[in-house]
């Protein structure tokens, strides 16, 4: 196994820890020694996971200090659009919005699409297909993917909610990668999405989006039943 597929296994590896809830907001991670040691990984691994991991969201790097789980940034979040308590917001309520926002813009789509756009969207499977091993690029490519539905609805209200809620998109797109087999899993529903719109079946496309959503919320449910420890 190559340094790269090493590194993107211990991102997941944390993104579980946290999303078990063995590492809060705020807790800071263990030393990269001990990482070492634990995983059996070299220094330049465990670093460049830890990169990975500041890309996403997840840590925040202290120079000196070490690696913290961040909590979801409220930067691009509107304030009037914010739960009265921001901190207790789940991933159920992350999931629960995006089903709201995302049924609603692909039943749209299937209506309004239009073929260069399906082009476009089928280009980006295949490039989610080609970042399998490469989780930075597959989330941003997912990211893409979930963005152009959203537009190609061609209802503002909907571009505009889904851009509010664009920090608890990443987050619970970032834990619904926590194993290997879900990059697979994600590119299947993502390729009926695809196909429903391709047929203007609105029933199948909303049926595909709902499917997938609630297959993100099991995984992290699952990972904080198993208090998964590694």
């Amino acid at each position: 196994m190559d340094k790269e597929l090493l590194h993107t296994k211990l991102v997941r590896e944390v993104i579980a820890m946290i999303a078990s809830g063995k590492y809060s907001d705020g807790t800071r991670l263990p030393a990269e020694r001990k990482l070492c040691e634990q995983f059996q990984l070299s220094r330049g691994t465990v670093r460049q996971a830890f990169y990975d991991l500041e890309k996403l969201g997840i840590v925040k790097i202290r120079a000196g200090s070490g690696a913290y789980v961040q909590k979801i940034s409220q930067k691009k979040l509107p304030t009037h659009l914010l739960p009265p308590d921001f901190s207790k917001v789940t991933l159920t309520d992350i999931i629960y919005a995006r089903k709201a926002i995302e049924t609603a813009a692909i039943t749209l789509a299937c209506e309004k699409i239009s073929i260069s756009q399906l082009e476009q969207l089928e280009q980006l499977i295949e490039k989610m297909e080609q970042s399998k091993d490469n989780l930075l690029e597959f989330l941003k490519l997912d990211t893409q993917f979930h963005q152009f539905i959203i537009h190609a609805s061609g209802n503002m209200p909907l571009v505009t909610a889904f851009e509010a809620i664009a920090e608890y998109h990443k987050y619970s797109q970032v834990f619904s990668s926590l194993y290997e087999e879900e990059v697979k899993i994600a590119i299947k529903y993502h390729k009926k999405m695809l196909l429903a719109l391709k047929l203007r079946n609105a029933r199948n496309a909303a049926k595909a989006i709902m499917k997938h959503l609630e297959h993100t919320e099991q995984i992290t449910n699952m990972a904080k039943q198993k208090d998964i420890a590694v």
